[in-house]
């Protein structure tokens, strides 16, 4: 990747990763990962921790069937939550990695938002 040229082959790259499912486990891949969540009912994903620190993931719920909670190994933020409920289409949250403090990392909250509503439920 050529530095001059740098904004473009980003701009070219594939980030997306497929949704594993319900049951399944959602590992980020790179520094860059968007995961469209598709539900056909009640359904549940599992977050794991990232492996370095400013690794972004951006989770949304493509299609509604039901809600999908994501489960986080450890919490997402100073509240102590480690769940998130989407529970509407379109509605999507960023996480951006960080130290946890002792060893390892973690997944803090940066943003949600929706396209219809309401924002993701985080508990």
């Amino acid at each position: 990747m050529s530095g001059h040229r740098i904004t473009a082959d980003l701009l070219k790259a594939d980030f997306d990763q497929a949704d594993p499912g319900a049951g399944g486990s959602i590992t980020a891949e790179g520094n860059w990962t968007v995961v469209e969540l598709v539900s056909a009912g009640t359904e549940a994903r599992s977050l794991k921790d990232p492996v370095k620190s400013g690794q972004v993931i951006v989770l949304t719920l493509k299609t509604h069937g039901g809600t999908v909670t994501v489960t986080a190994a450890t919490a997402f933020n100073k509240a102590g939550n480690t769940t998130i409920a989407f529970d509407a289409a379109l509605e999507t949250v960023t996480l951006t990695s960080i130290p946890n403090g002792t060893s390892g990392y973690k997944w803090c909250a940066g943003s949600s938002t929706t396209g219809l509503g309401d924002a993701p439920a985080f508990s």
